[in-house]
């Protein structure tokens, strides 16, 4: 199984945010496309070291670090290291390099331990934590990659360059979300958005109302940190005595508490630092943690089954001891390392039923069940993806959920139907009661974030949170870099051509169109006696229709949901419909 990392043409540049490393192999979690990306500065290092790519293939003998210094790539001994966390381990290797500037990712004992879940880690807090692929890097003996480049990067007219990159950071400095960003990070909004989601799903538990991120942070926030060449610095960095240190981002808050009933942000803070030691990814462990907790609810698992824990709703004990057991597999940990539909299986009583789950891999309980993002869950190639949520129905959703009236509504969301008019053609497209225009919704940001993952950049510089970075910029910046043009339109020829290759490679590992689906646990979501979550939930059928509506956009089979062949050949693909047999 080859483990690849990968950079785009604009990391090292100072284009604002080109600092984007992805890793793909083969899933432990799905049995197909394992995909992750991470920021930081290992991709910025590798492309001073003069590499696009790093392709790992094999199995050391015993624990070994990859040291990459320009021309000099040797494979090292790790013994010393094997069993360190992911703190502990880029400094003891930074010792061994002398160069305390060393870029360094690694993976922590649930990727040496194999643990499906487990993730890599940098020591600024990113990670590459979805689809198992520091499992995969565990299994190769490979404990970490140490990276120093010094020969930097050729830049076709550099003047004009920096010049446009200055421009760019100007104008993210005067966008209206760069204040919010860059003082409290993504707390403030994210601590709305929890609260709309709950709202929209008609779900509460004693003390929600006292969950405040932004507190949390105003309390215990240390610095601010940030990935190469970003002007935002949107990780949160907090060094507290007694729960630990670390830094993140955005999701794992709500993981940790409105999933699991937990009112407790210092609960929370004591296991995300110990998923961040560990390697292993902390929305999965949210997931495990929730369903343990629903399967003790049912009376389908007791105590005795969790080795003497109640899996109780926001019990400290179960959130904070699931971390450790799971990543050394000790106990009930050992169960649910190797994965949760294997654990369901083994536990029986119906303990499938209520997994949440896209592809095999688990999802966040709080991806609502409205429609496009029911529709870009069950279509991702690697299971539910927070890069691939479309913002226009969810905006109206909250417009729609306030405004009782139809009249207030539909003036209140006229821009975003203006948004969608011009972006997708359609304007009923953000009215959440119908499927119309969904399809194209998903499409659109998929071609959206593909443009990103291409050229290296964070999509957080860009319109998905608000910020002016478009494709017409990355284009203009691009031919700067590379002297010769490049055009929008050629960008995101380019990422939908990418969305054809992954399904592809979805086809190859037998995914077909009845894996485009949502786990029964989904549906179960939608508050049945509120007409308003019927309305704005997503069914069975209406998935369905959608997925028709896409299939059609993308010039795929509709039965199947493959390439045909002649999409495949519009896109210079014409060997990969060959090994497809079509």
């Amino acid at each position: 199984n080859l483990l690849l990392f990968g950079v785009g043409p604009l990391v090292g540049t100072p284009f604002p945010g080109a600092c984007r490393l992805d890793v793909m192999s083969k899933s432990p979690v799905t049995g197909a496309l394992g995909d992750a990306g991470m920021g930081g500065y290992l991709g910025a290092e590798l492309k001073f070291a003069g590499y696009d790519n790093l392709v790992i293939e094999g199995k050391a003998e015993k624990p070994v670090y990859l040291s990459i210094r320009d021309d000099k790539v040797e494979i090292k001994d790790a013994s010393n290291v094997w069993g360190h966390d992911t703190y502990e381990t880029p400094e003891i290797i930074r010792q061994e390099m002398n160069d305390p500037g060393a870029a360094v990712i690694s993976v922590g004992p649930a990727g040496e331990k194999c643990v499906v879940y487990a993730s890599i880690m940098s020591p600024s807090g990113n990670a590459a934590a979805r689809t198992g692929l520091g499992a995969v890097m565990g299994s190769k003996m490979l404990k970490a990659i140490a990276v120093r480049g010094t020969k930097g990067i050729g830049i076709a007219k550099p003047q004009a360059f920096l010049s446009a990159c200055q421009e760019l950071r100007q104008s993210i400095a005067q966008n209206r979300w760069y204040e919010g960003l860059h003082t409290l990070g993504l707390t403030q909004i994210h601590d709305r958005e929890m609260r709309n989601l709950y709202e929209i799903m008609g779900t509460t538990f004693p003390g929600a109302e006292s969950i405040c991120e932004v507190d949390f942070a105003r309390k215990h926030l240390h610095n601010r940190v940030g990935c190469f060449a970003c002007p935002v610095a949107c990780f949160d960095s907090y060094d507290i005595p007694g729960a630990g240190s670390g830094c993140m981002k955005c999701s794992p808050p709500g993981d940790l508490t409105w999933d699991l009933k937990n009112p407790d942000l210092m609960v929370f803070w004591k296991v995300f630092v110990k998923c961040q030691r560990y390697g292993l990814d902390a929305r999965s462990l949210a997931n495990m943690l929730a369903w343990l907790m629903e399967l003790y609810e049912a009376g389908i698992i007791n105590a005795s089954d969790t080795d003497g824990i109640a899996m109780k709703w926001g019990s400290p004990e179960a959130i904070i001891s699931l971390a450790e057991k799971v990543s050394y597999r000790q106990g009930i940990g050992d169960l649910l390392a190797d994965g949760l539909p294997s654990a369901a299986q083994k536990i029986g009583s119906g303990a499938e039923k209520l997994l949440m789950m896209a592809k095999g891999s688990p999802s966040d309980l709080h991806v609502v069940p409205i429609k496009t993002r029911a529709l870009a869950a069950a279509l991702s190639p690697i299971g539910e993806d927070a890069q691939v949520q479309p913002t226009l129905d969810f905006a109206a959703t909250r417009k729609y959920l306030k405004l009782k009236d139809e009249a207030s509504f539909q003036d209140s969301i006229k821009k975003y139907k203006d948004m969608a008019e011009q972006n997708v053609g359609d304007r009923e497209a953000p009215d959440p009661r119908g499927t119309k225009g969904k399809a194209a919704l998903v499409r659109y940001d998929e071609e959206r974030t593909g443009v990103c993952d291409i050229s290296g950049l964070c999509t957080w510089m860009t319109s998905f949170i608000g910020l002016p970075v478009d494709t017409e910029a990355i284009a203009n910046l691009m031919t700067l870099g590379l002297g010769s043009e490049v055009t929008s339109e050629q960008l995101n020829h380019a990422a939908m051509r990418m969305q054809h290759v992954e399904r592809a490679f979805g086809a190859k590992s037998g995914l077909n169109r009845t894996d485009d689906r949502l786990s029964h646990a989904y549906y179960q979501r939608i508050k049945r006696d509120k007409k308003e979550s019927m309305e704005i939930g997503c069914s069975e059928e209406e998935l369905e229709l959608m997925k028709d509506d896409y299939y059609q956009l993308m010039g795929w089979d509709i039965r199947t949901g493959l390439p045909t062949r002649s999409t495949l050949a519009r896109f210079g693909l014409d060997d990969v419909a060959d090994r497809l047999g079509l």
